[in-house]
């Protein structure tokens, strides 16, 4: 029998998280949305029963033809920016909330969780416990922390853990940080985000991350977002530019070959480019469902793309995440 099918992007909502931040902060009156403000958006609002039912969420996955889901809840409101106590108390919600889905859907979800990564002493302590104690597989992390990069050598004892412990970090942005020309037709999504990782990843590799930290798991939503598509220029500025090579010895395309990229690319002549870039064995299937950006025929986009053998076909729909997330 081969490997489940897995999807290693989809999105879930969680209630008590929730009532612990209104009962601590009560909610603002409702306002007219900020324009790059956090959100996937979802045209269909029916289909937000996906992300706080877990009924609605295993018939959407049927419907999908997927078989397994790592979960990774998205950060609550202001998360990133509160004190320790508070931010601590809302990850620890999280990420026993997940473990618990998991935990009493073990043939189905797979418990990624959140970390306040900010308080970088508390985070390394609950990474921990998360992965010893809960059973998760990995963290969901956001492209920028309070206004500070990743590469910034603070973040690095987290890092040290998150290797240590083969925690796959799932770099997903949340809201763009400059949104100001990203107004019109839901550009906050369709060029802020991607272009949101794509600054996030250019900080780890220029910053060193990955040299220091080589066996760190990286898997990058939206297919790395726009990096992969302009490797090239990165690597002239390696060639030509001291700066570029201040904490990095080899060449960024090294270091790119190292990340986990996801299918959420929507055309299988993209997922070809990001095989031809990282190898077959570092592309993993994503949905991110169930927003309007989320790709509702997973199994068919990747099915559907050319010049990969069955074996390759199987490996992105679910063996590449069984060995990345450590999974039997």
């Amino acid at each position: 029998m081969g490997a489940p099918i897995i999807d290693i992007h989809g999105h879930i909502n969680l209630a008590k998280p929730k009532a612990l931040l209104e009962s601590r902060i009560p909610p603002k009156p409702p306002k007219a949305p900020v324009p790059g403000a956090p959100g996937g958006g979802m045209t269909d609002k029916t289909r937000g029963k996906i992300l706080v039912d877990i009924d609605a969420r295993l018939a959407d996955m049927a419907g999908m033809g997927v078989d397994m889901m790592a979960l990774t809840p998205s950060p609550p409101r202001g998360f990133y920016k509160f004190d320790e106590e508070l931010a601590g108390d809302l990850a620890r919600s999280v990420n026993d909330e997940v473990a618990k889905i998991a935990t009493d859907h073990p043939k189905k979800f797979i418990a990624c969780g959140n970390l306040p990564v900010q308080h970088v002493a508390w985070s390394v302590k609950e990474l921990e416990r998360s992965m010893r104690e809960l059973g998760h597989k990995g963290v969901r992390i956001s492209t920028n922390i309070a206004g500070l990069e990743l590469g910034d050598r603070r973040f690095d004892p987290l890092w040290a853990k998150a290797q240590e412990l083969g925690a796959v970090i799932f770099l997903h942005p949340q809201g763009f940080t400059h949104p100001e020309r990203m107004q019109d037709y839901f550009m906050t999504n369709v060029v802020a985000q991607p272009l949101e990782t794509a600054l996030a990843l250019a900080q780890m590799i220029f910053g060193g991350v990955f040299e220091r930290y080589p066996d760190l798991k990286l898997c990058a939503a939206h297919g790395g977002g726009y990096l992969p598509a302009y490797l090239g220029r990165f690597e002239q500025a390696y060639r030509e530019r001291a700066e570029c090579r201040v904490h990095i010895n080899k060449p960024p395309e090294y270091y790119v070959k190292k990340l986990w990229l996801d299918t959420v690319v929507f055309r299988p002549d993209q997922i070809a480019f990001l095989v031809n870039l990282v190898g077959h064995e570092h592309v993993v299937m994503g949905t991110d469902s169930p927003y309007d950006m989320g790709e509702n025929h997973p199994v068919e986009l990747v099915k559907s793309v050319s010049g990969l053998t069955d074996a390759q076909k199987a490996d992105i729909l679910g063996g590449n995440s069984m060995r990345m997330l450590g999974l039997n």
